[in-house]
């Protein structure tokens, strides 16, 4: 798999992934992902980390909301 389509998730709880697909628009759209009974949200830091996977853009976790969005 390309690093062009993964990103870097930093922060939020210790056990959930630290790397998934890339949001479909691009940077300046947020990380959504479910985590047990809700989702954590994730910003572009305007970073890149290359993991030995080639630079990807790294996400900060901002928030928990419980429930289906």
């Amino acid at each position: 798999m390309s690093s062009a389509s993964l990103v870097l998730l930093k922060g939020g709880p210790c056990d959930a992934p630290q790397v998934v697909h890339a949001p479909s628009g691009g940077t300046g759209t947020p990380v959504k992902v479910m985590y047990g009974s809700g989702f954590e949200h994730y910003e572009f830091t305007g970073e890149y980390a290359d993991i030995g996977e080639g630079p990807m853009p790294v996400y900060r976790w901002v928030r928990h909301a419980p429930g289906a969005e």
